[in-house]
């Protein structure tokens, strides 16, 4: 289990060259060090600093306010903990991103943020990464994203009378719907907690609460004390809708006023703290719809990514040549019990929905085309786009926009749940360094 603990010690100036010190400032760190441990993999002194200053750069670059250093390498450890565990779990798993996918990945990304992949990369090299250093951060952001959205998946079941009832509400309400502006302060308590566990949890908040009302800024005490994930961003959740809020703050939040503070807030995790920041009147966005078929076909040992990459080829080829119908060889091949008996249907879906890679192969299909072969997170795939349309006001595309706030939000929930869970099975070791 520990078999990659002892790694080769690095030499002094490297380690220089990774904390970014000078040799006066690196005098008691002459030799690197384990200063934690997490699941079978240790985390260098060298590997901590490392992250610690992309952050510090990361969080320069976009004029944000740092914390205390204490706080900082608290919470920068805390999250390559569970990065390095989340990785562990991928390759495990062989869950791979090659270079030819994180190039697309990368180029959505900036597409998404309204800019070239080049104009990306040099904001990424303001904070003086190297290309590779942006490539390796962006690939395990992707991986860890796959990782958790195949693990929570199994766990969020979304009802058609859900749906539909919030489709209604939600066509109903659109005019004046709100959004919240939220951040939270979680502290976390055993699933059975002992009365001497509830009993310091509650010790916990209250000295926060005091602290909050003695003048310290909500961020401020969420990098401080929070056990989220999110602590180091002031435990910031963005803008949500009040069906994107968990059920349990739902209420209180609707009742709230922009700078309230509401809790604390019993929830299965343990208590938490939310910050109202500001309310304002949500506009109604267009929604964009596809209907789409498509054939999966799973990989392992013996049938491997070059086997399912040529056999849908093939399979391709014949359709586009008039040979064989898309839905019929979707009914034969295609793995996704949930669409191949419907000839690989998936009908009208908000392209959102779909794993990063699938709504990428999309994105530029015009109705009637097939894609070429390509991997998602799920298996491999060949996409035909049947139709496009861009719908603002029926129940059908409010029932889209439904589905995917509750989704949202049941992924929000578990999300953390999840690598909370994830932490607790695993074996973690902090020195105290």
């Amino acid at each position: 289990m520990l078999s990659n603990i002892f790694r080769k010690t690095a030499t002094v100036s490297a380690i220089l060259l990774l904390i970014g010190m000078n040799t006066a400032e690196a005098k008691d760190y002459l030799v690197d060090r384990t200063i934690a441990i997490a699941g079978d993999e240790a985390i260098l002194f060298s590997d901590l600093n490392s992250e610690i200053i992309k952050y510090k750069n990361f969080a320069k670059a976009s004029h944000k306010e740092l914390p205390s250093d204490e706080v900082i390498r608290k919470n920068v450890l805390e999250q390559l903990i569970t990065k390095r565990l989340i990785l562990q779990m991928a390759a495990k798993n062989n869950i791979i991103i090659s270079d030819t996918d994180l190039d697309r990945a990368m180029k959505q990304i900036a597409d998404n943020n309204g800019m070239t992949t080049e104009q990306m990369m040099s904001r990424y090299r303001s904070t003086g990464l190297t290309d590779l250093a942006i490539r390796n951060t962006i690939r395990d952001d992707i991986i860890i994203d796959e990782v958790k959205r195949s693990q929570v998946r199994s766990r969020i079941h979304v009802s058609d009378q859900e749906v539909t009832h919030l489709a209604q509400v939600l066509k109903k309400q659109s005019a004046h719907m709100l959004t919240y502006h939220l951040a939270v302060i979680n502290i976390m308590v055993p699933v059975t907690p002992s009365p001497a566990a509830s009993d310091a949890a509650n010790r916990k908040i209250n000295m926060i609460l005091r602290e909050l009302k003695a003048g310290m800024p909500f961020a401020k005490a969420a990098q401080k004390y929070s056990e989220s994930s999110n602590a180091i961003d002031g435990g910031d959740l963005g803008k949500l809708t009040i069906n994107e809020i968990p059920e349990y703050a739902a209420q209180a939040v609707s009742r709230a006023q922009a700078g309230d503070v509401i809790g604390p807030i019993k929830t299965e995790r343990g208590l938490s703290l939310i910050k109202v920041y500001d309310i304002a009147k949500m506009t109604p966005q267009p929604l964009e719809q596809v209907k789409v078929r498509h054939i999966l076909l799973s990989t392992n040992i013996i049938f491997d990514d070059e086997a399912a990459e040529k056999r849908l080829k093939n399979i391709r080829s014949e359709i586009i040549n008039g040979d064989h119908k898309f839905e019929d060889e979707a009914r034969k091949y295609s793995e996704d019990s949930g669409s191949a008996y419907n000839g690989g249907l998936i009908d009208w879906s908000n392209p959102d929905i779909f794993d990063p890679r699938f709504r990428e192969a999309i994105k530029n299909l015009e109705p009637g085309e097939i894609s070429e072969p390509f991997k998602s997170s799920f298996g491999w795939h060949i996409v035909e786009v049947i139709d496009r349309k861009v719908d603002k006001d029926s129940i059908e595309a409010y029932k889209i926009k439904a589905r995917e706030i509750l989704s949202n939000r049941s992924i929000m929930e578990e999300s953390e749940k999840w690598e909370r869970e994830l932490r607790d099975s695993s074996y973690i070791k902090i020195f105290d360094n």
